[in-house]
């Protein structure tokens, strides 16, 4: 039997032919460009290969390894010409007032122009801790110092150190004789070095005779974390960990009793909160060929997957820029919503925000730390992230390759431990448990024969 088909049908069924092949065409295209922008499982699986001389490292697999980092650093590149081509276009303006949207300003970036600090009293506090294990104890030395700068000329401070007027002399010494894993260890060792310079602050406030601090700046981060450690199963940890909230909670309330400025300045970090943020944003502004064409050029989605915050940042910010501010700290939310622990809230009854501030020409942006009361304007939230960095500018940016506060850099010069402190510190203490019989048990990769 003969089919027939009609001419007007012919000429359809060839049109979606024709179609169904130009669209295969293009999607295998699209592949093609997308594999070859961006391909991370084919990036991994080369990186993964074991098994190698040395020879084949060398003529082969460390190249092939170097030309990956490139080709992803190409790629980093032209998402932030994108970002930076587009950047008014970039308008999260409808947005920013939604509680579950948590970029709060309008544009990516801003430019600061720096104030006149004369006048103004500028404490750092910082610390350090060496601990040393053995199979039978375990000892810790702690040490932090606080430093205060009053600028009475821009580039020029009186400088006096807390609670030690030499600037050294404040430690802590702890035996840990209770036999526990490492990693407990070293969360009680971390706490206690949180909790001495936190206190230290609180002091240093209470004893201030009259003289006003302005800002005070927190080496890291002002919120305390990881915050599941206040569920730790062991009893000692979370008893430290509720100990040190309470004294971070003073902090706060003396804070804004008296006007102070608390910030926390975080000179590295990896975390890619803002980079993820920037990519759901960017989703709900719905790229499409008429807005934000560029976007839908590349696989942004995926390209965000090897930015950090400070990595991109860094490309997108000038000398003297900051980035929008950002809530931060939303676990603390997450406590606070389950009723878990209800004293979360009378601890933290505030709104956290970060934002990155490029102060050197030739270094990457500091991530910057700050606090609200619950119940604040957003104006005021980012009028707050102005004037702390127009106060960061000028004592961060005199050397162009390295944009920390001076006061900072100060206190850490002062609480890091020098080798000779420690010999002196812990041979004394050898000293007295020798001249009772005591031998400390090293580990065994200490004591090699060979």
């Amino acid at each position: 039997m003969k089919l027939k088909i009609k001419k007007s049908n012919l000429s359809s069924l060839l049109l979606l032919t024709l179609f169904l092949e130009t669209m295969m065409t293009l999607r295998s295209n699209s592949i093609k460009m997308n594999d070859k922008q961006l391909n991370a499982s084919s990036f991994n699986k080369k990186s993964r290969i074991i098994g190698l001389t040395k020879e084949q490292l060398l003529a082969n697999d460390l190249r092939n390894i170097a030309f990956e980092c490139v080709e992803i650093e190409k790629l980093k590149k032209i998402f932030a010409d994108i970002i930076l081509k587009n950047i008014k276009d970039l308008d999260f303006s409808e947005f920013i007032e939604y509680p579950k949207f948590y970029i709060k300003e309008r544009y990516l970036k801003k430019t600061i122009n720096s104030s006149n600090i004369s006048g103004l009293n500028i404490v750092s506090v910082d610390g350090s801790s060496v601990v040393k294990n053995f199979m039978n104890v375990d000892f810790s030395f702690l040490k932090a110092i606080a430093v205060k700068y009053y600028f009475y000329k821009n580039h020029a401070a009186d400088i006096r150190y807390y609670p030690d007027l030499s600037g050294f002399n404040y430690y802590s010494v702890q035996g840990n004789y209770v036999n526990r894993e490492e990693n407990i260890v070293e969360n009680k060792i971390s706490m206690d070095m949180k909790f001495m310079e936190i206190n230290l602050l609180n002091n240093m406030i209470k004893c201030s005779n009259d003289v006003n601090i302005d800002l005070i700046i927190i080496d890291g981060s002002i919120v305390i974390m990881p915050i599941n450690l206040l569920f730790s199963q062991d009893p000692e940890i979370s008893k430290e960990y509720d100990r040190l909230l309470k004294e971070y909670h003073k902090l706060y309330l003396n804070c804004k009793e008296n006007g102070i400025i608390l910030i926390g300045s975080i000179k590295d970090t990896r975390t890619s909160a803002l980079c993820h943020l920037v990519r759901d944003s960017i989703q709900l502004l719905k790229p499409n060929s008429s807005n934000l064409s560029d976007f839908i050029k590349i696989n942004y989605r995926q390209i965000i997957d090897y930015l950090s915050d400070l990595d991109l940042f860094n490309k997108i910010l000038n000398k003297s820029e900051r980035s929008c501010i950002f809530n931060c700290k939303r676990d603390i939310d997450k406590i606070r919503d389950t009723g878990i622990k209800k004293e979360i809230p009378y601890y933290f009854p505030l709104s956290f925000y970060a934002f990155y501030l490029k102060t050197a020409k030739y270094d990457t942006p500091c991530r910057i730390e700050f606090f609200m009361e619950e119940n604040h304007l957003l104006k005021k939230a980012s009028e707050k992230a102005d004037l702390i960095s127009s106060i960061l500018l000028p004592i961060s940016s005199l050397n162009k390759y390295y944009g920390l506060p001076i006061p900072q850099i100060e206190a850490h010069k002062r609480a890091v431990f020098k080798p000779d402190e420690i010999n002196l510190l812990f041979n004394s203490l050898m000293r007295t448990l020798n001249e009772h019989g005591v031998e400390l048990l090293e580990k065994r990769r200490n004591r090699r024969p060979f």
